[in-house]
């Protein structure tokens, strides 16, 4: 399917109510946090919110209508001038060493934890400088939880 004329791609995207694409939209929203990605759908928030509302996205270990909501939650944050990093709290997924590629986190330690394989890493946002420490386990899939530390 061809983008509209008048509708950015990821817009089109999310608008056209077909899994593949909002599934791939969703992602891609989760992924960054470039100004020039997030804000042509943030400003299509209103219709792209009611175009996906009650959207069989399918999913096997979880709902992908969670990936989505988060997704959402992410552009209206992003909108609305909040640092990204908060919607680490919200969504397992988000693995240190993948934000630290992207530049949105840098790795500053580890610390032991003696519930997991893995050492807890203490990263900082590159963007509002909180500092979080993340837990990684593995389940079905690897997860991580993020916790924002005090200032």
């Amino acid at each position: 399917m061809t983008q509209s004329a008048d509708k950015p791609q990821l817009s089109a995207d999310f608008l056209s109510r077909e899994p593949a694409r909002v599934h791939r939209a969703t992602w891609t929203v989760i992924n960054t946090r470039d100004p020039a990605v997030l804000g042509p759908p943030a400003a299509d928030l209103v219709a792209i919110e009611r175009a996906t509302r009650n959207l069989d996205l399918g999913g096997e270990l979880q709902a992908n209508a969670r990936a989505l909501a988060h997704a959402l939650d992410r552009l209206r944050h992003y909108r609305d001038g909040s640092c990204l990093c908060a919607d680490y709290t919200t969504l397992e997924f988000y693995d240190p060493a993948e934000e630290q590629a992207r530049a949105h986190v840098l790795i500053l330690d580890t610390v032991p934890n003696d519930h997991q394989w893995e050492p807890d890493r203490i990263c900082q946002c590159t963007g509002c400088g909180k500092r979080f420490q993340v837990e990684q386990g593995e389940s079905h899939y690897s997860w991580w939880r993020w916790q924002e530390l005090p200032a």
